[in-house]
């Protein structure tokens, strides 16, 4: 699944992750490919699943 960049940093923010959504705005692509860029989102501590329902 695609989603953009400023989906991952908003859904950090909301957790009060500030930094870490600092870190995927600068790392992360401007289109996020959850299977893609599994290893990078892991490395941020996204929760893919919560992302991907969240933006279907």
């Amino acid at each position: 699944m695609q989603v953009d960049k400023e989906a991952v940093s908003a859904a950090l923010r909301a957790q009060g992750d500030h930094d870490r959504a600092q870190q995927a705005e600068c790392a992360l692509p401007r289109t996020v490919d959850t299977r893609r860029d599994a290893a990078l989102l892991h490395q941020l501590d996204v929760d893919v699943e919560r992302l991907e329902s969240d933006d279907g």
